[in-house]
């Protein structure tokens, strides 16, 4: 009996730590991963031929651009995608060969931007679109790159292909009628992607996050209160066409495919509560604004990151952000270097803790690789933010107090 006794209960006990172990391995939370996109990022060139100093930085992957040669990654440029010759193209894949066998980073990510020369309803210019895509998805996947760094935003000299007032024939088509052909293109878009790179991960550096109510920058439409007024608002803003070509990645994309939110409206986050009510905003009142059908793979594949600024939290835009008051723009040029950095450990502390997995860092002056103007206490703040969210332990203060009296000073400064 007591032998009997003895192996049900050992039964029991190895039984019972096989469903820990086993519920562990299902739902231990992902790694937070910290990404880097600034001016300093190498194209594949500098990468290649200095892929030890890339990897060197805190990061866990960092952001690389196509030559200017390869057409910058423009994929929407149509006439300096053309002027590419084969040998060009094949000097890319060289460097990107090379970047394999020497890099060590495991999160890195291909960037594309979204400034344009084309037109949404030419399916000739649109063919040069999927050569291009093509040829940028088989790069990232041969690289072994995580994905995709995807930034819709439309630098000059390019359009804004999401506006409507910038569309060709604007006067002739109705908003509904580019609705539905850039969630069309959006579908082509991913379908392209997925097919090259089985099992990628796009990270777009804003995407629903611009709908939230954050900053002069953001749409604010969400919640949904009157759709009338929601629907005239979205039509005329700055970003109206990316919404349906959002909804096209999710018609089209695959379950192995993740689709990254970067929010880069939290680069004006200056609370933590900020960070825990966008993750409402996207995940609940975002549904109206996705077509019931797609409602299953927004949840399924849809992530939520963050965006950290160096450059506003020092006040380096100050006085030149266009909608943005003084008062807020300059408030980090008003902090001392030491309540600077603890802004800067404060949103890194809440945008990893808050993400899905990875967020990321845009810096404009800073190099982080050769230590060029790292601003003073923010490489142990970047350290000590980390280590508190993998230890899973509080970040100790709140920068709400400190950063309403910096506004009150240069609100001040700024008369």
């Amino acid at each position: 009996m007591n032998r009997f006794l003895i192996r049900f209960f050992l039964f029991g006990f190895f039984a019972l730590t096989s469903k820990i172990i086993s519920a562990q391995v299902i739902y231990d939370p992902p790694e937070k991963k910290l990404m880097e996109f600034s001016w300093a990022s190498p194209d594949t060139r500098e990468y290649s031929q200095n892929t030890r100093l890339y990897d060197s930085g805190p990061f866990d992957g960092i952001s690389v651009k196509l030559t200017k040669e390869v057409g910058g990654g423009n994929i929407f440029m149509l006439e300096n995608w053309s002027a590419v010759s084969e040998e060009v193209k094949e000097q890319e894949y060289e460097r990107i060969k090379a970047i394999a066998e020497k890099a060590t980073l495991e999160d890195n990510f291909l960037v594309l931007y979204g400034a344009s020369q084309m037109d949404w309803f030419s399916d000739a210019d649109w063919r040069e679109v999927e050569v291009y895509l093509r040829f940028a998805a088989n790069l990232a996947r041969i690289g072994k790159f995580k994905g995709i760094l995807w930034d819709p935003e439309p630098y000059k000299p390019g359009k804004n292909p999401w506006r409507m007032s910038e569309q060709p024939d604007r006067g002739e088509r109705t908003y509904y009628d580019y609705y539905l052909q850039v969630r069309k293109r959006g579908a082509q878009f991913i379908r392209i992607l997925q097919d090259e790179f089985p099992g990628l991960t796009i990270l777009s550096l804003r995407e629903f996050s611009d709908y939230q109510t954050a900053s002069p920058f953001s749409q604010a439409i969400l919640p949904l209160k009157d759709k009338k007024q929601s629907r005239a608002t979205l039509e005329d803003a700055w970003w109206a066409l990316h919404l349906p070509f959002s909804l096209g990645i999710l018609d089209a994309i695959q379950d192995d495919v993740v689709f990254i939110d970067g929010n880069e409206e939290a680069y004006y986050y200056t609370s933590a509560l900020e960070y825990y009510k966008v993750r409402n905003e996207i995940f609940n009142d975002t549904r109206a604004l996705i077509p019931a059908g797609l409602h299953k793979k927004f949840k399924a594949n849809y992530y939520l990151g963050h965006a950290v600024s160096v450059d506003y939290i020092l006040g380096n835009w100050a006085g030149v952000l266009n909608g943005f008051p003084y008062r807020l723009s300059g408030q980090g040029k008003v902090l001392t270097p030491e309540q600077q950095a603890l802004w800067f450990e404060h949103n890194v502390y809440y945008a990893l803790k808050t993400s899905d997995q990875y967020i990321w860092m845009y810096t404009e002056d800073a190099n982080w690789w050769t230590g060029e103007n790292i601003p003073e206490g923010f490489a142990e703040a970047l350290k000590r933010a980390r280590q508190k969210v993998n230890k899973i332990e509080p970040l100790g203060f709140t920068v709400e107090k400190m950063l309403e009296q910096a506004r009150e000073r240069a609100e001040q400064r700024g008369k």
